[in-house]
């Protein structure tokens, strides 16, 4: 598992699993689901990541070394 964090645009993305995208679902505004062929969730990115997540697991995650790089682009 891999997140990165995107503090300009305040989103946060969890890959869960490498693979294709076949289809992205919105779960609602501010959460993003990418799904591969049979379904399995690829990765999850939270938009307005800093009013979703404690601010202390954000600053944690990039304390740890967690990459300060954008999202994937759809």
């Amino acid at each position: 598992m891999k997140i990165t964090y995107d503090k300009l645009a305040d989103a946060m993305y969890i890959y869960f699993r490498k693979g294709k995208i076949k289809k992205t679902v919105e779960m609602n505004r501010n959460f993003i689901a990418d799904m591969d062929t049979k379904g399995n969730v690829l990765g999850l990115e939270i938009l307005n990541a800093s009013s979703q997540l404690p601010k202390n697991q954000i600053a944690k995650s990039i304390k740890t070394g967690i990459p300060l790089v954008p999202a994937l682009a759809r």
